[in-house]
């Protein structure tokens, strides 16, 4: 009855990072029936948070290898011990808040986990032995809250001064739930089996008479009648052949194979039940037989509904116009016979690409979008073959080209091709001058007289000018004397000094 983690489970519910498992940081298996931890170590190793409340899970495992795991979520659950999280060493927060924890001695088992600083017990029979917190305040020392409520200096070490006595008190508080829930374990199967004794008697009683031990003749058959024995060899033989009671499971049971008492569950649920495990589990399967059986009452089986025969073409075969979605689209080259079709559709932005299904066919082209239909008649032919379509990332549409069959691709003529690289081209630019005749640029007349005149760089002859051999003709530079100098009069001349030239 107890649902099991799967991969598709685990993948339906890993949306938000695209259905990758491998990388999953964050899950949420809640309100899911689930019985077990399993497939989570191995299949999801980078989790970091971890919810898993309100289920049927019983025992903490399968969950040490998660190294990366920081809040771990297991409130409303059947755990009756605190055990397998040595291995989670990033765990900071753990909330077994309403289970069944009673031996308070597990939570020794978390003073490995040296980064858990959040610890929620609230709830659970440990909870309300006398020097609870205290126990849970020397048991682990890493930690700043206890159910919600911060830990002070002052509070542990007046915890650490009275811990011989604590513990003593604890243990023996242990010892007392335990024997209690035996005994309740105890009577819970006495009630049990007598209940089971007392539905077979009645069963058998009603479909073989005589079951009770009492004489009886089978006057009813064709064969002669015959008188049973209790203990007779014949009644051996009849007694082994009859059909055992079958124990079903909901999730597995047909329409002819499901039975619901409807008084039976009436009584169950005014009847008051003791909060344990046991009752938990067996409260779940009451309820799901009670909404399986309010399901066939109103005809909402859980059998998948067919699907609407749609029509998608007319009775003389042309395809119909359908926009089941309500999208916007656009349809261009309708006018032109020259260009493709092209549609865009207005497709919803997060919509995940392998949720849409194009058929581009010669006369319609249909796109599919989570059973919804978008069809779109068309004109003229088309070579599907030919066509593509794209999606935007920026907007989702999706465009589909569509080239027709009749589609004439003309070349462009020179006239037209030369008309383009001269469209830009005005004539009065200087552009348009001819290339082989020089332009100069304009010089001030004063920067003439004192600059190089680069006319004079001419070629010696001008038969000779294919030899490439250039002469640069000298100007003539008048000297300009210097004035001499007088002088001084206590200069004396050194025979020895050489003259200045």
């Amino acid at each position: 009855m107890a649902t099991r983690i799967t991969l598709d489970l685990i993948r339906k519910r890993a949306e938000h990072n695209d259905r990758e498992i491998s990388t999953l940081e964050e899950l949420s298996l809640h309100q899911e029936n689930i019985g077990r931890i399993e497939l989570l170590d191995n299949a999801c190793r980078k989790l970091k948070i971890l919810y898993l409340q309100n289920n049927l899970i019983g025992k903490i495992e399968n969950v040490g290898r998660l190294k990366d795991l920081v809040y771990l979520n297991l409130a409303l659950n059947n755990i009756i011990k605190i055990e397998g999280l040595s291995g989670c060493e990033c765990l900071q927060k753990l909330d077994l808040t309403v289970n069944f924890v009673g031996d308070l001695t597990t939570v020794k088992s978390l003073k490995k986990n040296e980064q858990l600083n959040q610890l929620y017990l609230t709830g659970n029979p440990c909870s309300n032995f006398d020097g609870y917190r205290e126990y849970v305040l020397c048991a682990l020392p890493q930690l700043k809250q206890l159910d919600g409520i911060e830990i002070t200096k002052s509070e542990r070490i007046k915890a650490h001064q009275n811990i011989e006595n604590i513990e003593r008190e604890i243990l023996e508080q242990v010892r007392d739930y335990e024997k209690d829930q035996e005994a309740k374990r105890r009577k819970r199967q006495l009630k049990k089996e007598k209940e089971e004794s007392k539905r077979l008697s009645t069963t058998n009683k009603s479909k073989n008479p005589g079951y009770d031990g009492s004489w009886y003749c089978d006057i009813k058959g064709k064969e002669e009648p015959k008188i049973v024995e209790l203990n007779s060899d014949d009644e051996d033989e009849e007694t082994s052949n009859k059909p055992k009671p079958v124990h079903k499971d909901l999730s597995d049971s047909s329409d002819s194979e499901f039975e619901y008492d409807e008084e039976a569950e009436r009584r169950y649920w005014e009847e008051e039940e003791e909060f344990s495990p046991e009752g938990r589990v067996e409260a779940a399967l009451h309820a799901k037989k009670q909404q399986e059986y309010s399901d066939r009452q109103k005809g909402n089986k859980k059998e998948k509904k067919k699907k609407k025969k749609r029509n998608f073409f007319r009775p003389d075969g042309s395809p119909r116009n359908m926009n089941e979605a309500g999208l916007d689209f656009e349809l261009s080259g309708q006018m032109e016979p020259n260009e493709p079709y092209v549609l865009d559709l207005a497709v919803y932005k997060h919509l995940d690409t392998n949720a849409i299904e194009l058929d581009v066919q010669p006369t319609y082209v249909r796109v599919t979008i989570k059973e919804r239909v978008f069809q779109l008649s068309l004109l003229e032919e088309v070579n599907p073959d030919r066509g593509k379509a794209e999606r935007s990332k920026v907007t989702g549409h999706l465009q589909v080209t569509m080239p027709k069959v009749n589609q004439v691709i003309t070349s462009i003529s020179k006239n037209e091709k030369h008309k383009v690289t001269t469209a830009d081209k005005s004539p009065n630019s200087k552009t348009n001058a001819n290339p082989s005749s020089s332009t100069y640029l304009e010089v001030d007349e004063k920067a003439k007289k004192g600059a190089v005149n680069v006319g004079d760089i001419v070629s010696e002859n001008k038969k000779s000018t294919n030899s490439g051999l250039l002469t640069l003709k000298q100007r003539k530079i008048g000297t300009i004397s210097a004035p001499t100098r007088q002088n001084d009069s206590d200069f004396e001349d050194d025979s020895d000094v050489p003259p200045l030239e």
